[in-house]
């Protein structure tokens, strides 16, 4: 099958991204034509090892760019002749639109930013895929059609990105509480740290990693400075393949207020961490609804603090969710999201 992904760029740090690459390689490595087509970035290189096709497509927001852009994409259609249009971002899906329109193909899309104002876009694909159930739900209370929504949980382990350009990774602190998530208001770090602030004096051998990067740094840096724990909270930065430090990690905390899915979770359960996270999207499904990790509510610090409170003081607590969370984590993994997508790909192409 020939296959065409379509997004903004190739950039680390965005989880649509990671997820387009992750996808791509997997279908080039089941034998599929791929074809990448974006601005490039970071992971470009790693496309051309796993021998994804790349095309340089921009999607600018000026008028005579956008139709310069549009159509390069439509060249690119006839010349490739893709049995489907795959697009992961809102913008990629307009232009897939209209290449879709001209040149037969259908397109696809991946829902990954509902809680996003402009995300109504996305359903312009014929079949748009929700990463969850409950992302799925909330389409449709959007009025995306039934028939048009079907459901693929994502999949991160197994990526090819976890070995690309290894890079030397800082020192973990330990017994460790670590996060992975973007720094800004939507992941909840500030209830993170202030849940910290809350045990650590019980606590005081336990360290807080709290690894990415984003517009509030600055702010929970000072938060922690507040609160009386940044000598005992790492901010770690962006780090390319978070893998081996989860491994080394005891617990994994996710103060999500809006989460569609969660990579970082699948990441964590994989490394066997032990799981606190909020009750928001697709969270629940992929802690088993609660069995696999512990549930709390969105913007209570005080109840991760007693969830941490708990696995800190008792170590048969600690090992015992660490073991069930770690157990059924392969199934987040990403050949089984390729094969997921190809019973996709191959209805659209009966049809």
């Amino acid at each position: 099958m020939r296959i065409l992904h379509l997004i903004k760029h190739c950039d680390h740090g965005h989880g649509n991204v990671h997820f387009a690459v992750d996808l791509a390689c997997a279908q080039a490595r089941r034998g599929h034509e791929v074809l990448f087509a974006s601005g490039g970035g970071y992971y470009a290189p790693l496309l051309d090892s796993e021998g994804v096709r790349r095309a340089e497509i921009r999607q600018e927001s000026r008028l005579l760019s956008v139709l310069r852009n549009l159509a390069a994409l439509v060249r690119l259609c006839w010349r490739f002749k893709p049995d489907v249009i795959h697009a992961h971002m809102m913008s990629s899906a307009v232009f897939g639109y209209f290449a879709s329109k001209l040149t037969g193909a259908p397109l696809v899309t991946t829902m990954h930013n509902s809680f996003d104002g402009h995300s109504g876009l996305m359903r312009l694909g014929r079949i748009v895929v929700a990463v969850s159930s409950a992302e799925r739900d909330f389409l449709l209370t959007r009025g995306f059609s039934p028939d048009q929504v079907v459901v693929i949980l994502n999949g991160p382990n197994g990526s090819p990105r976890e070995n690309f350009r290894p890079t030397i990774e800082p020192a973990l602190a330990t017994p460790s509480i670590a996060t992975v998530c973007g720094l800004h208001q939507r992941k909840g770090v500030h209830d993170l740290i202030a849940a910290f602030a809350e045990v650590l004096r019980d606590f005081p051998d336990w360290r807080l990693n709290i690894i990415g990067e984003g517009p509030d740094r600055e702010k929970l840096e000072a938060l922690a400075r507040e609160l009386g724990v940044s000598q005992s909270t790492h901010f770690l930065g962006s780090i390319f393949a978070p893998k081996k430090l989860l491994q080394r990690s005891d617990i994994f905390v996710m103060a999500s207020y809006a989460e569609p899915f969660g990579l970082a979770i699948a990441e964590a359960r994989a490394a066997g961490c032990a799981i606190v996270a909020t009750d928001v999207g697709g969270i629940p499904e992929l802690l088993a609804y609660g069995k696999a990790g512990q549930l709390v509510e969105p913007g209570h610090p005080e109840q991760i603090a007693a969830a941490l409170r708990k696995l800190m003081q008792d170590e048969n607590a600690l090992r015992d969710w660490r073991l069930r969370s770690k157990s059924g984590a392969d199934y987040f993994n990403v050949d089984r999201v390729a094969e997921d997508y190809d019973k996709v790909y191959a209805k659209l192409k009966r049809h």
